[in-house]
């Protein structure tokens, strides 16, 4: 068989990006239109986990089939998967069919962002992992330039169900290109015992959204609503992330801990951003979509910037990107001000997404130093999965403080959930220092570099 190049490895696994990508921003921008048209502001927050929650079987799933098996199946299956999700929900005739097909969106992404990463690590070595990751931030670029604005004007101009179907062409074009790359990418051949099966994933799924609806009931059964929630969900996070990781270890468990913190901040505020902009400032879908823009952007940078960081401590970058973070989370209450302007966003999610550009791949680099070969799958998968879970918290939160104050109260609500958000942030920044560790045994240079030149 002949070779595949690292350029088109590459190429391949930035494609996946921007599929990814392109839905992301679009869904963003066009889910104040949807919950409208659908009659379903009560679902707005389950739009957002069910996709959480979903996510987090593919990655328990391929976590495991990466390692025994390769990334082929849960790569192509995944977009295939994916695609499925969006048909779904570009013809969703309510709010229930659609947080169906958000919840196969999310299956989809869970799986292949996964394989995604075994690829990376068993395809490039350390030095170029970090160039890697930037180019797949980069992949965020263009989506970021046009996607928000793009699905504004298809929203509306055309509706709102073309911005989920008009992507279906790119995922299948993608799941055709990546077959000649991963059919190269073997298993390991040293995989170990997997750390959760399928059925710890749907385990820790259920308890997780058994969280977000104790958190969105306020009378005495969400005390143990909340109760049962940890019970369900605790013994599988516990049994996924790595030894250590729940008490702060040193090295490896800090740092997948750190990924959740870093993802709870952002991410939870990010997804009542364009609600905040569209209620309380009377935005357009078009609008607002531009902050989302410059967060991508701003993202893309920093990620460029910590490639082409040499010095072996990378930990100045995290204490950095959490700060931004921190810094451009606390500052989105200042929108919740009559006073204040719609584009005052734009500035202050710039900040936020530069902080996630540099302290996300940083991460992700850390995390595939630290691994070796055989539990490569194994950590990927409980980074994204950190990843998820922190996101899902951060949305509950957020959801949790709207429907307390009732969304006529929606500018109160926010100025709990915000600071709140960026205290998540602040944790995170503190738990820096227990970053380095010793890298991973000898044999995690890449298993396949020779078969793909």
């Amino acid at each position: 068989m002949r070779p595949v190049s690292p350029r088109l490895t590459l190429a391949g696994l930035v494609l996946v990006i921007t599929v990814v990508a392109v839905e992301a921003m679009a869904v963003a921008t066009a889910m104040p239109t949807v919950v409208r048209h659908l009659h379903g502001l009560h679902w707005y927050g389950w739009s957002f986990t069910a996709y959480f929650l979903t996510d987090v079987i593919g990655m328990v799933d391929a976590g495991a089939r990466c390692d025994r098996h390769g990334p082929r199946a849960s790569l192509v299956g995944g977009l295939v998967v994916f695609g499925v999700g969006l048909l779904t929900a570009g013809l969703a005739p309510d709010m229930a069919v659609f947080t169906l097909g958000r919840a196969l969106q999310g299956l989809g992404s869970g799986s292949l962002i996964v394989a995604v990463y075994v690829v990376i690590a068993r395809a490039f070595d350390q030095e170029r992992r970090p160039r890697v990751f930037a180019a797949m931030s980069g992949a965020w670029v263009v989506p970021a330039l046009v996607g928000p604005a793009a699905a504004g004007a298809v929203t509306d101009w055309v509706g709102w169900r073309w911005v989920f179907l008009g992507i279906v062409p790119l995922a299948a074009f993608g799941a055709l290109m990546l077959v000649p790359v991963v059919r190269q990418v073997t298993a390991s051949g040293t995989a170990g015992v997997p750390r959760l099966g399928l059925v710890g994933g749907v385990r820790l799924a259920g308890g997780l959204a058994l969280g977000q609806f104790a958190g969105q009931r306020h009378d005495w059964t969400s005390i143990p609503l909340l109760l049962l929630a940890f019970a369900t969900a605790g013994p599988p996070l516990v049994r996924l992330l790595p030894p250590g990781a729940l008490r702060g270890g040193r090295g490896l468990p800090t740092t997948v801990v750190l990924r959740g913190l870093l993802s709870g901040g952002f991410f939870g505020a990010e997804a009542y951003l364009p609600l905040t902009l569209a209620r309380l400032h009377h935005g357009a879908p078009t609008e607002v979509g531009i902050p989302l823009t410059l967060g991508a952007i701003g993202w893309s940078a920093g990620s460029w910037s910590q490639g082409r960081f040499r010095a072996e401590d990378r930990r100045p970058l995290l204490r950095a990107g959490f700060s931004l973070v921190a810094v451009g989370v606390a500052s989105l209450s200042v929108l919740t001000l009559g006073s204040v302007s719609l584009w005052v966003a734009a500035p202050i999610w710039l900040v936020a997404g530069a902080g996630m550009g540099l302290a996300m791949p940083t991460i992700s680099v850390a995390v595939l130093h630290l691994s070796p070969v055989a539990e490569q799958g194994a950590n990927s998968a409980a980074l994204q999965v950190a990843d998820v879970v922190g996101s899902a918290i951060g949305v509950t939160v957020a959801a949790s403080a709207v429907l307390v104050a009732g969304t006529a109260h929606l500018a109160t609500a926010l100025r709990v959930a915000d600071p709140l958000l960026a205290m998540i942030a602040v944790g995170g920044l503190l738990l820096v220092s227990r970053v380095h560790g010793e890298p991973a045994p000898a044999n995690a240079a890449p298993a396949s570099a020779a078969a793909l030149g």
